[in-house]
């Protein structure tokens, strides 16, 4: 008997397959799932910090570690979900890396590092995974705006977030429609820790041009669209429009820049200056 036949019953909870959950919107995306009560499998280097952070609501959770830059790790964790014998539901793809750095200065660490989170484990993943998931279960991509617009100074996280597309859009056309579902999901800035360092190390002040986005929100918005139909979305919907105009006519992009560094600077100083206020009013409580 496949994975394929094996028919979920009623009171079973489905079964989530995450990376990425101790980072701000895994985090919360893990929470929301536990409140409805999903089983989480949430894969991460820091089994010990997701524990941590993410109450079990009514869910069962269960923190595996794993270096998604390590495919034997990859093959071992997928092994141990198949022998598991439950149709995962739900497979997100949320784990994240940028290292912004000038083309001149890649490395092949900053490059091995960004292509296995960003790309090449969410292939191997879904590869090693897919006789696991349901029919009707549902694959999400978290994706970035970086996916469809080139970022400069980040080129390395722009080549992998493009390719990710890619993979995304072919692996949905391997199915039938009304059967497994594909998401991606395009992202603006995101209020988390990931972006706060991004900055310190030189992120382009694009990421500023608008409010970044609530992590809280961004989650409710993913679990929302894993009930739904396999889609791309845009959040917020302005920059997909925008950069696929750029990638329709690349000059656009480059005639744009100067005003959108200005506003991106402006936004920053907001962002910081909003930042700092927080970080008082904790201190003071």
């Amino acid at each position: 008997m496949t994975l394929f036949s094996i028919r979920k019953r009623a009171t079973s909870p489905s079964l989530a397959v995450m990376t990425g959950g101790t980072g701000g919107i895994g985090c919360e995306i893990a929470a929301l799932l536990l409140e409805q009560g999903w089983d989480v499998i949430l894969l991460t280097r820091q089994p010990a910090k997701a524990e941590e952070q993410i109450s079990r609501k009514n869910g069962r959770f269960e923190a595996v570690f794993c270096d998604l830059t390590k495919p034997a790790d990859l093959q071992a964790v997928s092994d141990e979900i198949l022998r598991k014998k439950k149709p995962v539901e739900l497979l997100i793809h949320c784990a994240g890396k940028i290292q912004p750095e000038p083309t001149r200065d890649i490395t092949p660490r900053s490059l091995d590092e960004q292509m296995a989170i960003n790309l090449t484990s969410p292939i191997l993943m879904t590869s090693q995974l897919l006789p696991a998931i349901s029919p009707s279960g549902h694959i999400m991509f978290v994706n970035s705006i970086a996916g469809v617009m080139p970022l400069q100074g980040s080129a390395v996280y722009s080549a992998t977030k493009f390719g990710l597309r890619g993979f995304a859009r072919s692996l949905a056309l391997e199915f039938r429609p009304g059967t497994l579902r594909v998401s991606s999901i395009f992202l603006a800035a995101v209020d988390t820790q990931m972006l706060q360092q991004e900055t310190q190390d030189g992120g382009s002040v694009l990421n500023f041009v608008s409010q970044p986005l609530s992590a809280r929100d961004v989650a409710r918005m993913i679990v929302r669209t894993s009930r739904k139909s396999g889609r791309e979305i845009f959040l917020p919907r302005i920059d997909g429009v925008f950069g696929h105009a750029c990638l329709m006519m690349p000059w656009l992009l480059r005639l744009s820049t100067p005003v959108l560094e200005k506003i991106g600077k402006i936004g920053l100083q907001r962002f910081l200056k909003h930042r700092a206020t927080l970080g008082s009013a904790a201190q003071k409580e």
